[in-house]
């Protein structure tokens, strides 16, 4: 049950792998929805929705670092226990700045800084946080490079603290991709034609959210969601690619906390002593069905 928790980093990281990769994907857009699921301990059920767009501007300096500019979005919107009487929809918006380095010895290093606020758009209430990224990356061979980093958030319920591991291999003919950010993000895709390829994806990006409603007072949402989806991308030209995906979220919550009742520093995901009381019934796991659109830009064109 692991969550990565910065929303849209790893996309950003993801997208700009060192020289291993011959693409960024400068645009990802993504919706998906899961149908009604129920409660814990009612018989009551909610839809969810959620979408994300992500933007990344690489600009490199000449004899200089690589400038990482961007921005993320995230849109969640469900039923928060079966006593609420609407739907609410939380989002996460998030300014990316950062370096790409080159350190020798084909070592990079990328280093980000996320300002971003995170609450409720009708129940807002404060959620500005703040994250760093630092990912160490080296080059292994023409298709492939690991890598070792660190992520530090400010989150509502306290520090989250989550080592990463990066590894990205291509094969030679591009039959077959690997790219891993664990232990958030993982894709492992298949090339069946020229202009399509299966794959599956695993997404354990987490976020919490400050709230204020009637219902709650002053409170705080902290999402985990681990989807893991099957899907088919259709490459409707070297840049344009759409994918539809169909798979399941384990061990989801939407847990709504008192403002005050906080958990101190956690390693990824994992709490300790956490004696929080939650205040809501938290929707169950479920089925996911959902599309993406990607922008990519080929070094090769």
């Amino acid at each position: 049950m692991f969550r990565a928790f910065f929303t849209g980093a790893l996309l950003l990281v993801g997208s700009f792998q060192i020289r291993a990769q011959s693409y960024i994907d400068l645009v990802t857009a993504s919706y998906n929805y899961s149908p009604p699921s129920n409660f814990e301990i009612s018989d009551e059920t909610t839809s969810i929705q959620h979408a994300d767009v992500s933007v990344s501007l690489p600009f490199p300096i000449e004899d200089g670092p690589i400038l990482l500019p961007g921005v993320n979005m995230t849109i969640n919107r469900l039923n928060l226990d079966p006593a609420s009487p609407a739907g609410t929809t939380l989002y996460s918006a998030a300014l990316h700045i950062g370096l790409r380095l080159k350190y020798g010895n084909d070592w990079s290093g990328t280093h980000y800084l996320f300002p971003r606020l995170s609450t409720a758009f009708q129940e807002s209430r404060a959620g500005v946080q703040i994250a760093t990224l630092q990912l160490f990356e080296k080059q292994k061979s023409p298709h492939s490079s690991y890598g070792f980093g660190v992520y530090a958030s400010k989150e509502s319920f306290g520090w989250m603290l989550v080592p990463l591991l990066s590894f990205y291999y291509q094969s030679p003919d591009n039959q077959y991709e690997v790219r891993l950010f664990l232990p958030s993000r993982g894709d492992v895709n298949y090339r069946l034609t020229d202009h399509l390829r299966a794959g599956l994806y695993f997404d354990g990006l987490g976020t919490s959210h400050d709230l204020q409603s009637p219902q709650f007072g002053a409170s705080y949402v902290q999402r985990i969601s681990n989807d893991l989806q099957a899907y088919l991308r259709f490459d409707l030209t070297p840049s344009l690619l759409l994918a539809v995906r169909a798979g399941y979220s384990f061990f989801r919550t939407y847990r709504v906390y008192d403002v005050d009742d906080t958990a101190g520093v956690s390693i990824a995901n994992i709490f300790f002593n956490d004696n929080r009381t939650p205040l809501n019934q938290t929707v169950e796991d479920g089925f996911i069905f959902g599309v993406r659109i990607i922008y990519r830009y080929n070094f090769d064109d």
